[in-house]
């Protein structure tokens, strides 16, 4: 779509990399504000078990109860990243 625009409107390329370039800076900034927030819950973690040496302070309550379900952590992760990016693209 990029090069179809490039083609057609050659002078309105340079908003269109504005836009591609803080639209993935918006994803980007999303993904590490989620880490930041939320270092011992990261979606991968919560689907490999906790290493043997680590099972009795790693989190009991939280595998326990459901709390940490793989599919809940992605949506968090989703919808942080979406906000971020929203918000990017809305305010500049």
């Amino acid at each position: 779509m990029a090069a179809v625009v490039g083609l057609l409107y050659p002078h309105q390329l340079g908003v269109l990399l504005w836009s591609l370039t803080k639209l993935s800076f918006g994803a980007y900034l999303g993904y590490w504000i989620d880490r930041s927030i939320f270092p011992y819950a990261r979606p991968g973690d919560a689907l490999d078990p906790p290493p043997p040496e680590a099972r009795d302070y790693y989190l009991p309550l939280m595998v326990e109860e459901g709390m940490m379900d793989p599919a809940m952590l992605m949506l968090r992760r989703a919808i942080i990243i979406a906000a971020a990016i929203i918000a990017l693209g809305l305010g500049v």
